[in-house]
């Protein structure tokens, strides 16, 4: 039996013990070339119950490939996520993608600058650009 293109991703994200180098990031994000319109949907509704760890290699991977469906995972993860390094993550790949995100996402946005501002993130720069351009 053949794997779906989404099982296959999330095998490729693997857990918090499997390995996260260069080349892991390459496999997982070039895996999502064979994404149906259906795959994306489906990554997109249930991205948010993957684990910090698999929801972090997620946007890494999505971002890299900054391909049809891209976004959507990424503003998803950005606006709901309860973990602030992958909002971090994902602001920063629609950063680098030049998305502009609905001025719904403001107050979400400005959360996710307070907190790392705080920290001292250089990722704060990527979430005022965004705020910048806001639609």
């Amino acid at each position: 039996m053949n794997e779906s293109a989404l099982g296959e991703f999330e095998r490729l994200l693997g857990n918090e013990t499997s390995p996260w180098f260069e080349y892991n990031l390459e496999m997982a994000s070039e895996s999502l070339h064979k994404f149906s319109d259906e795959e994306w949907r489906d990554l997109r509704s249930r991205v948010l119950s993957y684990s910090a760890c698999a929801q972090e290699r997620c946007a890494e991977a999505v971002g890299d490939f900054a391909g049809n469906g891209s976004a959507g995972v990424l503003t998803t993860l950005l606006a709901s996520t309860p973990y602030l390094d992958v909002a971090a993550i994902s602001a920063s790949q629609l950063d680098d993608m030049e998305v502009e995100l609905p001025v719904s996402m403001l107050g979400r946005l400005q959360q996710i600058l307070k907190q790392l501002t705080a920290q001292g993130s250089t990722r704060a720069e990527d979430v005022q650009r965004l705020i910048a351009l806001l639609k």
